[in-house]
């Protein structure tokens, strides 16, 4: 065998081998395998914890008042945002719905504090509805000033 065509040979087995090694390299080792396992367990788990905050985040939209459906708002929001389901629209109608909840307590809290004279907690339930309706838009200063109103009316007479 000439001499060139030797060395030719031992080259081309030379990079065969170096080519089989890299191959062999790409594939998934047993340590790998564990992790992508592990990894499915956590996507899993991260999943089922958006699943369950939501399930509480809508049942706080139904029963619970402001402050717990705020809190049920942004658990829901950082569970879905880790398992990589967040909506950001779905995300808004659910404000929206947790503030106009609050909006229309807050006016029924305004009113019955107008009818039990008690201006300090008439006004408290005023500044939640002026706060909240802002939030979302609905504000209306014609419906404020009218409510301002009857809180002064209401002052007046206790001072009477």
């Amino acid at each position: 065998m000439h001499p060139l065509v030797w060395h030719k040979t031992i080259w081309i087995a030379a990079l065969c081998v170096l080519m089989a090694l890299t191959l062999a390299q790409t594939g998934v080792p047993p340590a790998f395998a564990e992790e992508s396992k592990e990894e499915k367990d956590r996507q899993r788990m991260l999943n089922r914890e958006a699943v369950n905050a939501l399930w509480r985040l809508k049942r706080a939209l139904e029963k619970d008042g402001f402050y717990s459906g705020r809190v049920r708002l942004n658990v829901w929001r950082v569970a879905a945002i880790e398992a990589g389901k967040f909506d950001p629209q779905k995300y808004e109608e659910f404000r929206k719905q947790l503030y106009e909840k609050s909006v229309n307590a807050s006016r029924k809290c305004f009113e019955y504090f107008i009818e039990q004279n008690s201006h300090h907690d008439a006004n408290m339930c005023l500044q939640t509805w002026k706060m909240h309706a802002q939030e979302i838009d609905r504000f209306d200063e014609s419906t404020y000033q009218e409510f301002v109103k009857q809180l002064n009316s209401l002052k007046e007479k206790q001072a009477e």
